[in-house]
């Protein structure tokens, strides 16, 4: 009888970790901790584009924000109104949320998060940014491939100098503008504004959007996590051990070095899944 309470228990808790309510409190907990690749795990595939340029213009440029949930209400089953506080939040992010009709007052803002489904899975809208309609759908992502790139008002010299980027830097690029010579790009100036500019298509590179890139752990689900947790305690763990405990004669001290090399990333893995397993059933950030 306890065993079939017990699994009952452990069912529920594997079910209720896939209710919509806690993924919008997952996706707000990893925002809140600097872990936006982790939080893009719950959003569409095509609102990525929007968590980049949110997490550019107001996550990087202010590592205290933070936004507490204080209610989450059910309106349907593909639709939720969340109330949050924008904790240690600028007046440019709140201008956005009023400009976005979001806004409440003092530092609350309310949204209305929908739920999308495609191939048995669930995902959440991000429609935070982008929001500009004079904006493509359509972007792709350039790379900077010289020491400085000027970033000009329009398609030609003749323009204005709005800004300047150097090797390595990215930015957005409109795949449905059509010159030969120039890109249209979109820029985040330093007070956080969208600004469209355009710069040289010759001295940049122009690639699919792949923003975020989930850890290993990242893109598994709870039961998997928890089967290799079981795996690495119960057999890695005791091969390791019993070789270290074996081992001696000639050679031991390289196979030593080896052996510890591979307790070591045994040590990161656990320390990976026991991360996903806290966050995944009692959604609590564990420090990276």
């Amino acid at each position: 009888m306890k065993n079939l309470i017990y699994l009952a228990l452990l069912s529920f808790v594997f079910i209720s970790c896939d209710s919509n309510e806690r993924n919008i409190k997952k996706t707000f907990n990893r925002l809140n901790a600097g872990e936006t690749s982790s939080a893009s795990k719950y959003i569409w595939p095509e609102d990525h584009k929007n968590l980049y340029t949110f997490e550019q213009r107001f996550i990087s440029k202010n590592k205290l924000l933070s936004f507490d949930i204080e209610t989450i209400e059910k309106l349907n089953e593909e639709s939720y109104k969340v109330t949050l506080n924008c904790s240690n939040s600028n007046e440019e992010l709140l201008a956005y949320f009023k400009s976005k009709r979001n806004f409440i007052s003092g530092t609350k803002i309310i949204d209305t998060i929908f739920v999308k489904k495609i191939n048995g899975n669930e995902y959440l809208t991000f429609d935070w940014d982008l929001n500009d309609k004079s904006i493509s759908n359509n972007l792709k992502l350039s790379s900077i491939l010289v020491k400085k790139l000027n970033l000009r008002s329009g398609p030609g010299k003749k323009y204005n100098v709005i800004s300047q980027l150097k090797n390595g830097d990215e930015l957005l690029v409109d795949d449905n503008y059509e010159n030969s010579n120039w890109r249209k790009g979109i820029y985040i100036d330093e007070n956080s504004t969208i600004k469209k500019v355009y710069f040289s298509s010759k001295l940049t590179d122009r690639k699919e959007i792949s923003f975020f890139t989930l850890n290993w752990a990242g893109s598994m689900g709870i039961l998997v996590i928890s089967i290799l947790g079981i795996i690495v305690l119960f057999v890695i763990y005791p091969l390791l051990f019993g070789a270290l405990f074996r081992m001696g004669g000639e050679g031991a001290g390289v196979f030593a070095l080896i052996l510890f090399a591979i307790l070591l990333v045994a040590v990161y893995f656990t320390y990976q899944i026991i991360e996903m397993a806290f966050f995944e059933l009692f959604i609590i950030n564990l420090p990276f």
